[in-house]
């Protein structure tokens, strides 16, 4: 599993903080644990969810002073982890508020879900092997048919390059998520998304399927995609899945984060119709994260 250490298609926003306690303290804001801590039990009642147990147990023991609550005027993704303190951060500007009174109680629950999967993934507490590959190729594969397939003829009569498209996103899916390197990575992803690559072969050596923007770029060379680029990719994804999907396209710990942080009821941190694309792909990743708390 490879945790990135930023996101391309956010310019490099970081993934994973490394700021010293100093400036988190700095940037606090006042009873911040306390208040997030009293916002949850007001509705703990309300709370059907697999991470219930776990997520008030936190909340109610020093656990909590791992969970630090701030402003942080340059980052603006509501959550990440902060190496260097060891802590979940939920980072109150991405709301645009300073206090959490201000932010509906199932978003502050989703952020901290959100927060201690992330978490339990770059420490290494919950596992995902290469193995499960397959589950966020697929997902991929059908988000990418539903959000360009009608412009790019994938669902007409282009469809006969689906195959390709599955390849190239096996390639990427090996590559940036598992690390996979270039000498097993075609055969592999040939055998994942059964398509034989030899035509397009010559070509391959050309991208870096570590990183998305190469991914996009031999979308649009290898007339799978023709035209597509990383602004006309992005724009989409934040049109339709908004700014808070977009790491999950770029690191499998954020995926499996976001995707669980989805299926949360009345949350708005990420769309809860993402299941939609494809359930059982969906379920499955989820399902990481399900064995994650089961554990604690």
């Amino acid at each position: 599993m490879v945790i990135k250490d930023a996101f391309s298609l956010l310019k490099d926003v970081p993934n994973i903080l490394n700021l010293p306690g100093t400036v988190i303290r700095s940037n606090a804001i006042p009873d911040g644990q306390k208040t997030l801590a009293a916002t949850l039990k007001l509705i703990e009642r309300r709370i059907d969810h697999f991470t219930k147990e776990r997520i008030y147990h936190i909340i109610s023991s020093s656990d909590l002073k791992k969970i630090d609550v701030v402003s942080l005027e340059n980052y603006n993704l509501p959550v990440s982890y902060n190496a260097k303190t060891g802590s979940v951060i939920i980072n109150l500007r991405a709301f645009g508020v300073d206090d959490i009174s201000r932010i509906d109680p199932r978003n502050v629950y989703a952020c901290v879900v959100y927060g201690v999967t992330f978490s339990d993934l770059v420490k290494g507490r919950a596992k995902v092997k290469s193995s499960q590959a397959a589950n966020f190729i697929n997902y991929f594969l059908a988000l990418m048919i539903r959000l360009f397939g009608k412009e790019y003829g994938l669902i007409g009569v282009y469809s006969t390059e689906i195959p390709k498209l599955k390849f190239l996103l096996s390639c990427y899916v090996l590559s940036s998520f598992f690390g996979e390197e270039n000498k097993g990575l075609y055969r592999k992803a040939s055998i994942l998304s059964t398509y034989n690559y030899r035509d397009i072969e010559e070509n391959l050596s050309s991208y870096d399927f570590s990183k998305i923007s190469y991914l996009i770029s031999s979308l649009s060379d290898l007339k799978v995609m023709p035209g597509i680029n990383q602004h006309l990719f992005t724009a989409r994804i934040l049109r339709h899945l908004t700014i808070n999907f977009i790491p999950a396209l770029e690191d499998v710990s954020r995926c499996i984060s976001i995707l669980a942080t989805s299926t949360l009821t009345g949350s708005s941190i990420v769309p809860t119709f993402i299941h939609s694309y494809n359930t059982e792909a969906f379920n499955n990743i989820v399902e990481i994260a399900r064995i994650d708390f089961r554990k604690r």
